[in-house]
């Protein structure tokens, strides 16, 4: 949420008050078809008096949401984007569509002349999309004065969002802002003038921050599926009023689905990193059909993540090391960790992002302990720097080197990847190997850790020489919260129950620890985060090489035959 300086939002209300003078013309000229769409659940709860977002609660009873305070700028944020707005024109009754109007013009008459926390201008293009978005729904049965207000105010947003673009850092926002206003000055009347210039800058956009491979620099899927998102309804807005649709465009869009599509588990959503969620099938879905690109084979490489797929198996693995830049606030430390999914259920998954429900919990999930990976001492493979006056913490140091490399074998395919974030500071390299079988029944992995040369040999032995204690690592594998785990008696295998009713067992060598301990899912949308559950392995680290193996496999209709079916993928002993 980029935050406007004073002098910026002085600015603001001058150009306000400048395209107020200039009496814009009033009205729609298109009116597309609903694009965005809310939950129905969410409308309902806050037509009872309570709006969640980004892990908190506001409750306002039966006042509008403008007489309280929000409280946290990402809040500020949703709120005068008009993230509810969604959800109640998903609901869609009578009650939901007079709350929507009468907030919309409490809106107009507190914030609309530039006050308030919403003006900057990817909240502003964010706003705009969504009021033309539902316009229909917002101005139906409302006075010709009450129109023509909420007109007015599109108007005067449109012309300060093709000033304000400008101001913001490349990335999400800059899209965002641009969608918004290419989509305004195709839909209201006098605003044509204003696409040409703002189509301009949003292919440079795309030239400048989608690479020739369809990816971003921070490597958050679910940021490009927002990006993929906002260009389709530009695509859309374009065709509506049958508008030339720039070639640079549609070559971007072709190259961004196939990566959207390799990273998708079985239920459509997409992998959880580098400060994404999962994002909606319904958006993922709704984006790729509209852009009217047809399916390709799913890549075996996208954004620097390798994929395996067997049946109805899927494995995402993070295979580079993380991205900096303009991302360097929101990377994970997640290198080799994996998530994987079979059919629609979720069932080995990273934390998540933590930002919505705080800086602690942000900086908790950006960790390694948060990933299904290894970890030694509980140190992260890539390291933190010291807070800024925000709170937020960059990395200053991260792998140099991440080897990946897929290959088939007899029965399956193995993907192999290793990394040496661990290198300067214990002089190991952690390789890990993944063996998916061709009947997508079993994932069979190996973790290892080993000093590749003397030099190392001599870090490894300081390291130790440091401690009282040996040096230990931890292999994590954190669960879904739909997956219900069950420790076996003898403490080396843990049955998993999945929603489907499937049930999986896992185990690891025999000298291995194996526990379960209490973990926590990031969900957006939610006040807190889920509690959930993890698979740990602990152990200690060898002077020369330390492997752990481990297996993943489906058992069979009869629970009694998991252990057998287990030993057939089963772990030897190294």
């Amino acid at each position: 949420f980029h935050q406007l300086s004073w002098f910026t939002q002085l600015r603001y209300r001058w150009l306000l008050r400048l395209a107020a003078w200039s009496k814009p013309k009033l009205g729609l000229i298109a009116t597309p078809e609903p694009w965005t769409t809310g939950d129905f659940d969410r409308g309902e709860q806050i037509l009872s008096g309570k709006i969640v977002f980004t892990g908190h609660v506001m409750d306002i009873g039966e006042n509008s949401i403008w007489n309280h305070k929000p409280p946290s700028p990402l809040f500020a944020a949703e709120l005068h984007g008009f993230r509810w707005l969604d959800d109640l024109a998903t609901y869609g009754d009578a009650r939901a569509m007079g709350t929507a109007q009468a907030w919309i013009l409490d809106w107009i008459d507190g914030f609309g002349r530039g006050l308030g926390p919403g003006w900057s201008a990817e909240v502003t293009g964010r706003r705009l999309n969504r009021w033309i978005n539902h316009s229909s729904f917002l101005l139906r049965g409302l006075s010709r004065s009450r129109r023509d207000k909420v007109l007015r105010s599109m108007a005067l947003q449109t012309r300060l969002l093709s000033k304000s673009w400008r101001h913001l850092p490349p990335g999400r926002g800059r899209f965002e802002a641009l969608a918004g206003l290419i989509c305004a000055a195709q839909s209201l009347a006098g605003m044509q003038n204003l696409q040409p210039a703002a189509l301009m800058a949003l292919v440079k956009e795309c030239q400048d921050q989608i690479d020739v491979h369809g990816t971003i620099a921070s490597r958050n899927p679910e940021e490009l599926l927002d990006i993929f998102s906002l260009l389709t309804r530009v695509k859309q807005s374009l065709e509506l009023t049958h508008a030339p649709i720039p070639d640079a465009l549609t070559k971007c869009l072709e190259r961004v689905a196939p990566v959207l599509r390799s990273l998708r588990h079985g239920d459509g959503t997409l992998a959880r990193f580098h400060g994404g969620g999962q994002g909606s099938e319904y958006i993922l879905d709704q984006a790729l059909a509209l852009s009217g690109i047809r399916a390709s084979a799913l890549q075996d490489s996208a954004m620097g993540f390798a994929r395996l797929s067997a049946g109805a198996t899927a494995v995402i693995a993070d295979a580079a090391a993380p991205p900096l830049g303009q991302a360097r606030f929101t990377s994970h430390a997640s290198t080799c960790a994996f998530e994987l999914s079979v059919g629609r259920a979720r069932v080995i998954v990273n934390c998540g992002s933590g930002l919505r429900f705080g800086e602690d919990w942000h900086q908790a999930g950006r960790t390694t302990a948060s990933h299904a990976t290894l970890a030694i001492e509980e140190l992260s493979s890539s390291r933190f720097g010291s807070p800024n006056r925000n709170g937020g913490r960059s990395f200053v140091e991260t792998p140099s080197l991440v080897m990946v490399e897929k290959t088939r074998v007899l029965d399956g395919v193995r993907l192999q990847m290793n990394h040496n974030g661990y290198q300067s500071s214990h002089g190991l390299i952690h390789a890990r190997t993944l063996d998916l079988p061709v009947d997508s029944k079993g994932l069979v992995g190996e973790d290892e850790l080993y000093a590749p040369d003397e030099k190392d040999m001599q870090l490894l032995e300081a390291a130790q020489g440091k401690s009282d204690a040996p040096l230990s690592f931890s292999i994590r594998f954190h669960l879904h919260p739909e997956v219900t785990p069950n420790l076996e008696a003898d403490s080396a295998s843990v049955s998993l129950t999945l929603a489907t009713g499937d049930i999986w067992v896992f185990r690891c060598q025999p000298d291995i620890k194996l526990t379960l301990d209490e973990s926590i899912y990031f969900e957006d949308g939610r006040q807190f985060p889920r509690p959930s559950l993890q698979i740990v392995l602990t152990g200690t680290i060898k002077e020369i090489t330390t492997r752990v193996r481990w297996s993943l496999v489906k058992a069979s209709e009869n629970p009694q035959k998991a252990p057998k079916e287990a030993r057939r993928w089963g772990v030897a002993h190294s």
